[in-house]
């Protein structure tokens, strides 16, 4: 469960890692859009210029789900989604544990699939492996700690 934890965590903060990358690229694209069109309008002599500014903003546009973060930032959001159902359904799982409701084999078999589950979302999410940050591993555990301190007094 605390593994499972972790990952979501860090997931969750990769994510809005890479939502700031999202963020400032449509920024740099809206901008470059409409001071093209206001320049081109003042500065007519530099038409070319500003249309090839406007062309190269329309292309980036165009391939915004293609940059590799964009494409990453997708699977981040939606493999965090997936950490944090299964989480839920270990929560159900240890509580269940805990009232002695699962014998040794039971658990075993439970602990399987919960890893089978997460490795398939891993594997559909981030088929070429899941990105490592160090930095923000460090905070995921962090954020881990606190949560498990609160909610279980661990």
């Amino acid at each position: 469960m605390t593994e499972l934890k972790i990952s979501a965590f860090y997931m969750c903060r990769y994510r809005d890692h890479l939502a700031q990358r999202v963020a400032a690229l449509g920024t740099i694209r809206a901008i470059a859009s409409s001071v093209s069109i206001a320049a081109w309008a003042i500065w007519k002599q530099y038409a070319f210029l500003w249309g090839l500014v406007i062309a190269t903003a329309q292309v980036a546009d165009a391939l915004r789900d293609v940059f590799p973060f964009a494409k990453t930032h997708k699977a981040a959001s939606e493999h965090v989604i997936a950490l944090n159902e299964f989480f839920i359904n270990a929560q159900l799982e240890w509580e269940q544990i805990r009232s002695r409701r699962y014998g040794g084999d039971q658990i075993m078999n439970k602990l399987h699939k919960l890893r089978m589950l997460r490795h398939e979302a891993e594997r559909l999410s981030f088929p070429n492996g899941l990105p490592s940050k160090p930095s923000l591993s460090a905070k995921a555990q962090e954020d881990a700690k606190k949560y498990f301190g609160v909610t279980y007094n661990v």
